[in-house]
């Protein structure tokens, strides 16, 4: 029934002025309201006490206002029922209104920091690894036909298998849609490029008009920008599966970017001089393995050095030519 209705209804019933139909359409509209549960009262003993208290007030009400005397004693308990309809009314839409609100506010939302890294289990049994500097959005339990979250940042997830309800990761304007499978993402904020790697089953990856759909051992690289999408072979899923444990290999990658990637997952703030930012690094940070060390390491592979200026720690030196 529309609230103007209603409303209407509800006045021509309390001013004693309603039909005998508009009376039983009003009356029809309140009993199938508590057939369906949405009436505010648990029971009717408690619908009953409710109603007397309200009775009580309009008596009060009648005899500190002269001009209410033209509502007669026998209308008293058909004006309570009528106000038990608005009040009734006010909370159903309150509680309508806030249940709404609920469902759009209840979600937990977890951000990592430089060096921290936390592992998220959701509500269907799905695990994500959360990688430094961060965010993962996710509601406090699925009850859509989708299993949807917002992310940003680096994660590696293992989704619970649930074919009648797809799990989607959304990055900005691109999707990675799956059914139940192991896979990295990487969109960072400040990265031009997204990374999806796929351990195991199987992904279906949009971004605008264009899906691509991955098989295990495959990754593909969308531009942010021109959403040109790239796909290749993993050179290693070991490599990609380890991450999350702490162990980081670089095989190949340019020691600017190692140090990126070192000073994001353990918050520290390595410098880098000279041409060695261009050289290739191949090594391994292990589990438990003290940063400092492996910088040193590194320096030492790449015929550089370490050097301390201000509580800042630089690497400098060497080359690859």
């Amino acid at each position: 029934m529309e609230e103007e209705l209603l409303q209407n209804l509800i006045a021509k019933y309390v001013q004693g002025t309603a039909s005998d139909a508009e009376r039983e359409e009003l009356l029809s509209w309140y009993r199938t309201k508590n057939e369906n549960s949405l009436w505010p009262y648990k029971n009717s003993r408690e619908e009953h006490k409710a109603k007397s208290r309200m009775l009580k007030n309009l008596q009060q009400q009648i005899k500190n206002q002269p001009d209410l005397k033209r509502f007669v004693i026998p209308l008293y308990y058909q004006i309570a029922a009528a106000v038990a309809i608005i009040i009734g009314s006010v909370i159903f839409y309150r509680l309508n209104d806030h249940k709404q609100r609920l469902n759009t506010l209840a979600l937990n939302t977890i951000n990592t920091k430089a060096g921290e890294h936390k592992i998220i289990k959701l509500s269907d049994g799905s695990i994500v690894w959360l990688s430094a500097k961060s965010s993962l959005a996710y509601p406090i339990s699925f009850t859509k036909s989708t299993r949807d979250i917002s992310f940003e940042g680096e994660a590696f997830f293992q989704i619970a298998k649930d074919k009648k309800h797809p799990f989607i990761v959304h990055t900005g304007l691109t999707s990675t849609r799956v059914l139940g499978t192991t896979f990295n993402i990487k969109a960072l904020k400040n990265n031009p490029e997204i990374t999806v790697a796929l351990i195991t089953g199987k992904v279906a990856f949009a971004s605008g008009s264009s899906q691509v759909k991955l098989v295990p051992g495959q990754q593909l690289i969308c531009n942010k920008v021109t959403s040109i999408v790239k796909l290749e072979q993993i050179p290693n899923t070991a490599d990609i599966v380890n991450r999350h444990n702490g162990d980081y290999e670089y095989k190949g990658m340019s020691v600017a970017n190692v140090l990126e990637d070192v000073n994001l997952n353990f918050n520290t703030n390595y410098q880098i001089a000279g041409k060695i930012k261009d050289c290739l690094f191949y090594g391994r940070l292990k589990p438990g393995e003290n940063p400092l060390d492996f910088l040193k390491k590194m320096a030492m592979i790449e015929n550089a050095q370490v050097i301390k200026i201000n509580n800042i720690y630089m690497i400098k030196g060497g080359g690859c030519d």
